[in-house]
């Protein structure tokens, strides 16, 4: 006989087995290692060939360091050059960005690029919704930004499918392809987008009174911190996803790409979702806290050994799709938490710090735990992150902006 030990540790988006054989006498030992990588690791690993890992984390994760630094200070910016300005820069920024990734060899070239593309990234995702601020009638607000809401799940959705044709274009014929393509529509929302009138900014106004006003008026801060578990849940469960499927499932690496991206992309559901669910006048913190209490449960059952595999694939779905409420009842929630309306762009900032905390915070707690305690361990961390959503998201009432 053979005595056998196996030693798993589930790390994001690979999976290591350490198996150690041992033959009856004693006299023979073999040890054997098993590294599972999921398409989009491998994704990123045919993007960042020829770096080491620590190098290839910081290439991976400066966008939401940056997000989760600068959020409220970009927002300064914003107030002060004005969102129809700022928008198309930031999408030039982001396609120059690209060019230099797609261009520039080496690590301090790499790292240089996504630095110049976070910036770019920030001044877009507070601007854009600035501007749906003041381009809509409130009757209209609400559904616009579950529209805008959507970007992120999008991108993630069509990401993760086109994963397995991503080493026929290679890394630098992505960025290529991304700056055209931003470039395009940097030029498209300069000549076409409409130019609102730019609300009065007080003479006395100052970047740092103005950041500290937002934070001192009731509803900002806690709509922020209401970001980071859903981030942090929608973050951790999408990236784990492939590695879950493959195990739990038994499906190929390509079959699990596609449906960790169905789970992603239905989140779209509940940001469109979100205009109509308010305009029906529930109130922002029940349908909040409804979407946080529904994704507490489905993460309770995703990860249990016992949950059958159809049944916890089902559950994300679920979980997914509700999780979408939030991102539109957020972040139209601005104009109205808002110490006043020039102070928007520093709102919108500060919800984006949230949302990227969450980003950062999420994968690295969930995986830190799963690989400690097995997948268990995940319904532990993002059940009860989100009950506290629930809990900040009920909290809103002592604001007293809504009813």
């Amino acid at each position: 006989m053979t005595d056998e030990t196996r030693i798993v540790g589930n790390l994001p988006n690979l999976r290591l087995e350490i198996v150690h054989r041992q033959d009856a006498d004693g006299m023979a030992e073999h040890v054997t290692l098993h590294m599972t990588a999921t398409p989009s690791f491998q994704a990123a690993e045919s993007l960042l060939m020829g770096l080491d890992l620590s190098q290839a984390a910081w290439i991976l994760s400066i966008f939401a360091l940056m997000g989760a630094a600068a959020g409220a200070g970009m927002g300064t910016m914003v107030t002060r050059l004005g969102s129809r300005r700022l928008l198309p820069v930031g999408l030039a920024i982001l396609a120059f960005g690209s060019l230099m990734g797609g261009t520039i060899p080496g690590f301090p070239g790499l790292l240089t690029s996504r630095v110049v593309e976070g910036i770019g990234y920030m001044l877009v995702v507070i601007s854009a919704p600035a501007l749906i601020t003041l381009l809509t009638v409130p009757a209209q607000r609400q559904m616009a930004f579950g529209l805008w809401g959507a970007f992120m799940p999008f991108g993630m959705a069509v990401s993760m499918a086109a994963a397995p044709v991503l080493p026929l274009l290679g890394w630098r014929g992505l960025w290529l392809g991304m700056a055209v393509l931003l470039s395009l529509y940097a030029v498209l929302v300069h000549l076409r987008m409409p130019r609102p009138p730019r609300p009065p900014r007080p003479i006395d106004s100052h970047v740092l009174i103005d950041v500290a006003d937002t934070l001192k008026a009731p509803g900002p801060l806690l709509l922020a911190a209401t970001f980071i578990p859903y981030s942090a849940t929608y973050a951790a469960l999408t990236g784990f996803l492939p590695t879950l499927l493959i195990e739990r499932m038994g499906v190929t690496p390509g079959t699990a790409g596609v449906m960790a991206a169905l789970v992603a992309g239905v989140n779209i559901i509940g940001n469109v979702a979100s205009g109509p669910a308010l305009k029906l006048g529930l109130p922002r913190r029940k349908v909040m806290a409804a979407a946080f209490g529904i994704m507490a449960l489905g993460c309770l059952g995703i990860f249990q050994s016992w949950t059958p595999p159809a049944l916890a694939y089902g559950l994300c779905l679920l979980v997914t799709a509700c999780a979408g409420l939030l991102p539109g009842c957020i972040l139209g929630a601005a104009s109205i938490y808002a110490p006043r309306l020039p102070l928007v762009p520093v709102t919108l900032g500060l919800f984006m710090q949230g949302s990227n905390w969450g980003q950062l915070l999420g994968p690295v707690v969930v995986g830190a735990a799963v690989s400690a305690w097995g997948w268990p361990a995940a319904s532990a961390v993002l059940g009860p992150a989100a009950l506290a959503g629930a809990g900040l998201a009920l909290a809103l009432r002592r604001a007293g902006k809504e009813p």
